[in-house]
């Protein structure tokens, strides 16, 4: 599998597990586009420092850092992304509804 791969199905599969969430949890999350921006704000800011802790993992003497890189710090870092989306077009809909 070559890394491309990987990190499209990384992707995909962090987007399902986002929707599973909000779908699964219909009360988890915030109930104002206020917060809901504020996640995706929080969201944007994490995914842009995304390297550092990368780098930190990535330079220490763990044998399965590539794993903790992937697993442990991209997924939920990508989930919370797809979910602060979710957030946002929950609350959305929720708005149009009379």
């Amino acid at each position: 599998m070559s890394v491309q791969l990987f990190v499209l199905c990384l992707v995909c599969a962090s987007a399902a597990l986002a929707l599973w969430i909000i779908a699964r949890f219909r009360s988890f999350g915030p109930r104002t586009i206020l917060w809901a921006v504020v996640h995706v704000a929080i969201a944007f800011v994490l995914l842009h420092l995304v390297t550092l802790p990368l780098h930190a993992v990535s330079s220490s003497s763990l044998p399965a850092a590539r794993f903790i890189n992937a697993f442990g710090v991209a997924l939920p870092l990508f989930v919370y992304a797809f979910l602060s989306g979710g957030w946002v077009t929950r609350v959305a809909l929720g708005l149009l509804r009379p």
